[in-house]
């Protein structure tokens, strides 16, 4: 029994309490009590299982403590408590210093605000005397290897946030979905490595803060979301970007208009060549029913047909951005996962397809949407020529397994595409330049400056870009 390394007891329904002596297992690497619904009492003497990496608590719903010592796990790597009776979070947790992955998914605790003392130890110093013991922490701020964070349907506040985000120098994945906050604490904008963040129903969330650069964001079902500006009236740089029936956000600004704010701001961070992303697709999805004019190939339907003449694959090209606006005209089953599939032929050719999924937990669209999105030069066109093509683009609707079904579930009303040069780049940035000088009320010599490398560049290439009319105005 000393040499046992994994232990899995998981659905367990008779088991009451764990054995202290489970401490002489100090080889055991798994210890997996998931479904345990009646387990109640978990022994200090887990501080002894030193090889222990991954513990699995998920669904223990009886569970409403963690032993003190849990932090003397040194090698524990996963921690998942999602969906049990967990209020207290020990101290000793933040001495987790290999925890790379810590689920409190559904963890709801009696009152908001015990959240944040679990988290923040300034709270926790001014109401000491309003908690219960074990609450003496700050738990975050240690785990420097931890890569990923669920505080999912943790019923959070905008005051019973965690403060110290910042501390998570490695976390590459937060979802902070189905919670009760209104701001998010700007201290998420120093996750330098943080590539994915899930706002999913969060209906209360007005403003994001300053993200980090390309990250994807999934704020779907967020209907008290504003804006996409941060506080300092600026986009952040997304590389993908999922708002899905945010309608208010598109209440004083049209999608279009976001849309291409989002895609100047990665063009031209990839221009500069200080992008780790430039291979990958920049994407985003939100409630609309107009193309931008920019788009200078527009076809009402599902596919539309673009000529490419020699000397249009020069240096100075860097890609192909579309727009496709479709409504979702019946619901889908429940526990069917879609997507709207782009398919690329090129002289009678069929190229690689890829596709926008939606469905469960990507959220169904209601009314009109549009998808938006960059393919770059580097990676998928690395293949083409200087030569003659007729491209065909067109868009259908497919199940995730990629077996065509009935397209009268979905619609795609019209679609527009657009070949991406050096110079739309600096265009499109002399543009948002402005507006966001606009937004901020700023008036002084820098507009100037801003208006004559405008004009300059217009100048330089007055056929190739045109005034972008969103809406009825004009943007430059």
């Amino acid at each position: 029994m000393p040499y046992l390394e994994f232990i899995v007891l998981e659905g367990c329904i008779r088991l009451y309490k764990v054995d202290p002596g489970i401490e002489v297992l100090e080889r055991l690497i798994v210890l997996n009590l998931k479904d345990c619904k009646n387990l109640v009492r978990l022994p200090s003497s887990v501080s002894g299982l030193k090889s222990l990496e991954d513990l699995n608590l998920s669904g223990c719903s009886k569970l409403e403590k963690l032993p003190d010592e849990l932090g003397h796990l040194a090698c524990l790597e996963t921690l998942d408590v999602s969906g049990s009776g967990i209020r207290e979070v020990p101290s000793s947790i933040g001495l987790l210093k290999n925890l790379k992955e810590l689920s409190l998914h559904g963890c709801k605790a009696q009152s908001p605000k015990s959240w944040n003392m679990v988290f923040n130890p300034f709270q926790l110093l001014q109401k000491r005397s309003h908690i219960r013991a074990g609450l003496s922490l700050h738990c975050l701020s240690g785990l420097h290897s931890l890569t990923k964070l669920d505080l999912s349907d943790c019923n959070l506040s905008e005051e019973a946030m965690p403060s110290d985000f910042g501390y998570l120098s490695s976390l590459r994945e937060l979802n902070l979905s189905r919670n009760q906050f209104v701001r998010l604490p700007g201290s998420i904008g120093q996750l330098s490595r943080l590539e994915t963040l899930l706002l999913n129903q969060c209906r209360k969330l007005r403003i994001l803060p300053e993200l980090p650069s390309y990250v994807w964001v999934d704020a779907s079902n967020c209907i008290s979301l504003d804006t996409l500006a941060n506080q300092n009236g600026q986009y952040n740089s997304m590389l993908e970007g999922t708002f899905v029936n945010c309608f208010k956000m598109v209440e004083n600004e049209s999608c279009g208009s976001i849309a291409l704010s989002l895609l100047t701001r990665y063009l031209k961070f990839q221009h500069w060549g200080s992008s780790v992303h430039s291979t990958r697709n920049f994407s985003f999805i939100g409630p609309g029913n107009e193309i931008p004019e920019w788009y200078n190939h527009q076809s009402v339907g599902s596919s539309v047909t673009v000529e490419l003449h020699p000397g249009w694959f020069s240096n100075k090209w860097t890609g192909f951005t579309f727009y496709v606006v479709f409504r979702l005209l019946n619901p889908l089953p429940p526990l069917v996962k879609m997507a709207i599939m782009c398919s690329w032929t090129a002289n009678g050719q069929s190229l690689s397809s890829f596709g926008l999924g939606f469905g469960e937990e990507w959220g169904l669209p209601v009314l009109d949407h549009t998808w938006f999105t960059f393919l770059p030069r580097v990676g998928f066109f690395e293949e083409w020529q200087d030569i003659y093509y007729q491209l065909l683009i067109s868009f259908h609707f497919c199940h995730v397994d990629a077996a065509i079904i009935n397209e009268e579930i979905l619609q795609v009303k019209n679609c527009g595409v657009r070949m991406v040069y050096e110079e739309d780049v600096e265009e499109l940035w002399q543009t948002l330049m402005k507006q966001n000088n606009t937004r901020r009320g700023l008036q002084h010599c820098d507009n100037d400056d801003d208006d004559a490398a405008s004009s300059s560049a217009s100048r330089a290439h007055p056929n190739r870009f045109k005034p972008l009319h969103l809406e009825g105005q004009d943007l430059v």
